[in-house]
């Protein structure tokens, strides 16, 4: 009786546990998911009634895309690492190079004296999009997908010698062609994201310290001739980032809205809907600088639980790569850990003036539908890759 119970009561081998990385990965995507529904709703009511008449336009929307990508994610999570490998990687790259480059090739088009080409988009002093004014997709989320299936394929082999310019050759290549296609649509951002991915996933790959520092020292200084050259605009937007009440008129009114909103918070916030921002006060309240407004209306408390959500989807990201029994699992793992990590920070720095004014969302909370669509395939592959063990 007593040895019968005992093994009733011993958990199967094969049951998940509780506290495992994935569940913690899917449980705060969907509470960060739930948190950005509401903030969109809240962020974007004012300007949809202004241009639609309805205040649940873009929210419909947000919840539209919501449940394309929990269903891309779905599939993401099902779908064998060896098939990601072998019969995906090549196909999602070659998709994500000629939508660049015909996006690309539309802004040059545009830069000659021409016209836009059929299908680009142009918004907000930049051509990052495919699609028409009212359903745009843009191709650089499909970048960040393609590097980190490339970058680990490649440096999959660990007989790779990452030491010298032969073995990390082609992992620059990969990440340089990208960035280029990236770049030429006016996306510094993103262009800055897939580098970060570059050295990070070179570093757990195994390259010495110096090639980091090198590779490092190389995107900087490209940065820093972007900004200072080739670019004006950059030029005032960093400026207007160092001391923003001097441009509080022009290129520091976004991050000066997006201060006195988190101010105006305070501890607990002003509560539900009451943000004062949205009322045309802060542009791009419902992508780039929602947090501002939950910052206003659920005050310190509400931005730090949003922090929490982050780091739980970093950690746990952190957990499956460290768990993983492959190299290619692994670097995949952080591939898509850095990726999403390093673009909430971005969006954070920006909101709260850590970093110059960037046109990148809050991974699952900000408006958007190719962002959240793509992020939630990132986090199906990472759930793919705590399967795999």
């Amino acid at each position: 009786m007593t040895a019968a119970r005992t093994r009733r009561s011993a958990p199967s081998a094969r049951s998940p546990r509780v506290n495992s990385p994935e569940r913690v990965l899917v449980g705060a995507v969907v509470a960060l998911s739930c948190v950005g529904v509401l903030a969109v709703y809240s962020a974007s009511q004012v300007l949809a009634v202004e241009e639609t008449g309805s205040s649940w336009y873009f929210v419909v929307r947000q919840v539209g895309w919501l449940l394309l990508g929990a269903v891309a994610a779905w599939i993401a999570a099902r779908i064998p690492l060896r098939v990601w490998r072998e019969q995906l990687t090549l196909p999602v790259t070659a998709l994500s190079v000629v939508l660049l480059a015909y996006v690309a090739a539309g802004e040059v088009a545009r830069r000659l004296g021409g016209e836009l080409l059929p299908g680009v988009v142009r918004r907000n002093g930049s051509t990052r999009w495919l699609g028409t004014e009212g359903l745009q997709f843009q191709p650089s989320e499909v970048a960040k997908l393609a590097l980190v299936l490339c970058l680990a394929a490649v440096l999959a082999d660990a007989s790779r010698d990452l030491g010298t310019w032969r073995g990390v050759r082609g992992p620059i290549a990969i990440a340089g062609g990208l960035s280029a296609l990236v770049f030429a649509g006016d996306d510094l951002g993103t262009t800055v994201l897939l580098g970060v991915v570059l050295v990070a996933v070179l570093f757990v790959a195994g390259a010495p310290f110096r090639t980091i520092a090198a590779i490092g020292g190389v995107l900087l200084g490209a940065a820093v001739v972007v900004v200072r050259y080739l670019e004006s605009f950059r030029a005032a937007r960093l400026a207007a980032f160092l001391d923003p009440e001097a441009y509080a008129d022009g290129a520091g009114y976004q991050l000066v809205q997006s201060q006195i909103g988190l101010a105006t918070g305070g501890l607990i916030g002003l509560g539900p809907g009451s943000s004062r921002g949205k009322w045309g006060y802060l542009p791009e309240a419902h992508t780039d600088f929602v947090v501002s407004v939950i910052g206003e209306e659920y005050g310190l408390v509400g931005t730090l639980f949003v922090v929490v959500l982050v780091a739980a989807v970093v950690l746990s990201g952190l957990a499956i790569a460290r768990r993983s029994t492959t190299r290619y699992a692994q670097l995949v793992a952080i591939g898509a850990t850095v990726w999403l990590g390093v673009q909430a920070f971005i969006n954070l720095g920006v909101t709260i003036g850590l970093f110059p004014t960037k046109g990148i969302t809050l991974p699952f909370v900000s408006y958007g539908g190719s962002s959240l669509v793509l992020s939630l395939v990132a986090v199906g592959l990472l759930v793919a890759v705590a399967r795999d063990r």
